[in-house]
């Protein structure tokens, strides 16, 4: 018996029993960040031996550096940085499918009624080669509308809430936001020229994201993430808990009451109880951004994607329907 105390009560027992520390990061700022902040709240990432800090990194190149230098090993970020690391060589895969949809609304200065009258402006994304990078270039498609042609260009300025502030002070013509974030700007000037999920082009818009180096050395702790991710969004898409959800995420992007209560109404089409990527979105990343880069026009779905995780968990009955 002593003995058996003794082994309990050594520090190499008590260490085995403390959660393994990660920071996870996310690119952006808006509603669907609550797959990382209600499992936080709620500690899910704990229940399952992972004591998670979630910081903030704007852009997905940036946020994409920080994993690959393993400072944020694993991250929310959109598919394009993931094919665009891939493409120059860089061992990242996206795990779980976040937010699947093209969910930005367009936003543009007072003066610009129509969406012919970006021509010849600029438009703020968080960084060239991120989501909303590309998903600005399928705007313009949409549009019929050329880069080149009609002389548009493109500034770096950071996440949403700051590319929202840049409209509003006239520093840039047009951005894409979450709509989440869209009340930042409503009713005050600038001029609404529609949401992208009417275009019905396939998007990941946000996953979850790491290096297949982590998921082969920190197997279980990649594993307790998306389980805790998984908890998380059930959690979620159940009505009796739409208070709180609803104050947690009014108390990450500083809302009122009222601009909550509509982020949770956006956000609840966007979370999926099987977090699968769509992969028919991933080909098409993979096909806009390969027709600029010929290495990543070469790259397959399976090069970027890894469900194993997700897959060996449905299969065990962790995720119930």
């Amino acid at each position: 018996m002593i003995g058996l105390a003794a082994m309990l009560l050594s520090p190499g027992a008590s260490h085995a029993q403390e959660p393994e520390i990660l920071v996870i990061g996310h690119s952006n700022l808006r509603n669907d960040i609550a797959a990382l902040w209600v499992p936080k709240e709620l500690g899910l990432f704990r229940k399952h031996g992972v004591e998670a800090t979630v910081v903030l990194i704007t852009g997905g190149a940036r946020m994409t550096q920080a994993m690959l230098s393993g400072s944020s090993p694993m991250a929310f970020t959109g598919a394009t940085p993931v094919v665009s690391a891939v493409g120059a060589g860089a061992d990242s895969v996206l795990i779980l499918g976040i937010n699947n949809k093209l969910t930005y609304d367009i936003w543009a200065k007072a003066e610009i009624k129509k969406p012919e009258e970006l021509k010849g402006k600029t438009i703020g994304i968080s960084g060239f080669g991120s989501s909303s990078h590309v998903a600005s270039f399928l705007m313009l498609q949409h549009f019929n509308l050329d880069e080149k042609r009609d002389r548009i260009s493109f500034v770096a300025i950071g996440d949403e809430p700051t590319r929202a502030q840049a409209v509003l002070a006239g520093r840039i013509d047009a951005t894409l936001m979450d709509a989440s974030i869209s009340g930042q700007i409503k009713g005050r000037g600038p001029t609404y020229l529609g949401n992208l999920e009417q275009l019905g082009v396939p998007f990941v818009n946000n996953a979850l994201v790491t290096t297949r180096s982590f998921l082969k050395d920190r197997a279980k702790t990649s594993e307790a993430v998306v389980k805790a991710i998984v908890e998380g969004n059930a959690f979620i898409l159940n009505p009796a808990n739409r208070s709180t959800v609803t104050n947690i995420v009014a108390r990450y992007l500083r809302l009122s009451a009222e601009d909550a209560k509509h982020a949770y109404d956006d956000l609840i089409p966007k979370v999926e109880r099987r977090p699968y990527p769509n992969l028919d979105a991933v080909k098409a990343a993979i096909q806009i951004m390969g027709a600029r880069n010929p290495k990543i026009a070469q790259l397959k779905t399976e090069d970027i994607v890894d469900t194993s995780i997700l897959r060996r968990l449905e299969q065990s009955g962790f995720i119930r329907q």
